[in-house]
């Protein structure tokens, strides 16, 4: 069975889909929910413009897109189903992602996590596709789709190429992209590599932030220009401690960005470690699973520990005396290198993910006595020992979260529950505790390192709150107390 529409005054038949409502429609070809009969699902239907059917150099376009997008399998990208022709028809099914598009939301307005969540998305996707050989080229809102739980989807690789094709773009003489988000090398019509989309995703970041793109004039042709000859745009003053995120993305030198998707989304998490509303926007970062992510309950009362299949607890764990009560309040985090994770709202401790062997299995845990088997809860010898090695262990899992998972999180933040909180209380019940001490130097030396690089930046209220920060972990640094003076003379005007 099939479905007959009419588009542009054409009568179209595809057989095996059925065809519900247009989506949308642009110069190249108009997108339609429809169901696959077949699986019976919902897809959406993407289907050549007729007068660009008789085109070979677009229809040959068309089928690539879809040839690309079907090798590129990942949480962030569009998934392609089928792709094909009937008659003078031209058509790709591909996922439908039902919760519109970044244009939308822009005009909406976007606060600043929910900005840093979906260029993170973004980001991920592009990484994957860079890693699989392919520069998408034309990152922009329209080409930003998010589904149902807020994730990010990039779509429409219909002018991606391969990176290491020769040529510079599509057709000789000419660049390929949108005019607002294209990198200098590609409106020179030059070779393109995976940082050109970095560039798009820098101006596409801006826009986001303020809600103008960054540069802007009367034709598309100046526009082009700007991004070759005009500096780097500078962003309002309340938003400057984003600024490095936006020069790593927009450089003019592709040698000069970031090389990768994952170094972008590193930086950010450093660049939230370095800055006074890090903790605001954490609390605020949109609660939804991700790719290498789990959503996380937020009942006061259910916590999640990450155990091996074999049944071993992770290392973290097994030396705590009062073992029952930290099981009871820990909770296993599903951070990786390629994913993001989403906080509960009470405290939590670290579980490193095993480096070999199986994948670790999530399992609930309300009550002592819904422990498995295996697990052998000990009994309490000597209170104060436990009450040490429970603050030095929940300590520990924090600065190894906050150093090394996401850049910031859970060393000061919040007061009555952060690794420097547990250090200090160790050392209220031991005076001296070796463990204690060195993990709090450790933490002094991550703010200080961090306050560093933005002097060298010249990013002084940022470098002057870092420095505070590392302040209120060790208040008798020498190192900071300096680069702190210094950088507040800096920001007074020298």
């Amino acid at each position: 069975m099939s479905e007959t529409i009419l588009l542009k005054s054409v009568d179209i038949s595809i057989p095996g889909y059925r065809i519900l409502r247009p989506l949308g429609e642009g110069g190249m070809a108009s997108v339609f929910l429809a169901t696959q009969e077949s699986l019976d699902r919902e897809i959406a239907l993407k289907v050549m413009a007729p007068a660009l059917a008789a085109n070979s150099e677009f229809t040959e376009r068309f089928i690539k897109e879809g040839k690309i997008t079907a090798k590129l399998s990942h949480p962030n990208l569009v998934t392609v189903y089928d792709i094909g022709s009937h008659g003078t028809v031209y058509y790709l099914a591909a996922e439908y992602i039902p919760g519109g598009t970044l244009r939308e939301k822009i005009n909406d307005g976007l606060s600043i996590a929910e900005t840093l969540d979906i260029v993170c998305d973004v980001a991920r996707g592009l990484h994957f596709a860079h890693q699989k050989g392919f520069v998408h080229r034309d990152v922009k809102p329209g080409n930003i789709l998010f589904k149902l739980d807020g994730t990010a989807v990039l779509a429409d690789f219909g002018i991606a190429k391969a990176m290491d094709s020769k040529s510079g773009a599509t057709m000789a003489g000419s660049s390929i992209g949108t005019p607002d988000y294209m990198s200098p090398e590609q409106a020179r019509a030059e070779q393109v590599d995976g940082r050109s989309d970095l560039y798009s995703l820098g101006a596409m970041f801006y826009e986001m932030l303020t809600g103008e793109a960054p540069y802007q004039a009367s034709d598309p042709f100046t526009v082009a220009l700007m991004h070759v000859t005009q500096p780097i745009p500078e962003l309002p003053a309340e938003l400057a401690w984003l600024q490095p995120l936006i020069e790593g993305l927009m450089a003019k030198v592709p040698d000069n960005r970031f090389e990768t998707g994952e170094a972008f989304i590193e930086a950010v998490g450093q660049t939230l470690a370095a800055s006074p509303q890090a903790s605001t926007i954490q609390q605020q970062r949109a609660s939804r699973t991700r790719a290498g992510g789990e959503r996380l309950s937020g009942s006061s009362t259910t916590r999640t520990v990450m155990l091996d299949r074999s049944g071993g607890l992770p290392k973290w764990l097994i030396p705590v005396g009062a073992a029952g009560v930290l099981l009871a309040g820990a909770v296993g985090w599903w951070a990786t290198r390629g994913g993001d994770t989403t906080p509960a709202p009470t405290a939590s401790t670290t579980a490193p993910t095993p480096s070999t062997g199986t994948p670790p299995t999530a399992v609930v845990l309300t009550r002592p006595e819904d422990l498995p088997p295996e697990v052998q809860v000990p009994s309490p010898v000597d209170a104060r020992e436990n009450d040490i090695e429970y603050s030095l262990t929940q300590a520990e899992a924090y600065k190894e979260f906050g150093l090394h998972k996401e850049k910031g999180r859970k060393l000061l933040f919040p007061e009555d529950d952060s690794a420097v909180f547990h250090y200090r209380k160790a050392l209220a019940i031991e005076p001296g505790n070796e463990r204690a001490m060195e993990g709090l130097r450790e933490i002094t030396e991550f703010f200080l390192k961090n306050a560093n690089t933005l002097c060298e930046r010249r990013l002084w209220s940022a470098c002057v709150t870092t420095a505070q920060e590392g302040l209120k972990v060790d208040p008798e640094n020498k190192a900071l107390i300096d680069l702190l003076a210094n950088a507040e003379q800096q920001a007074r005007g020298g």
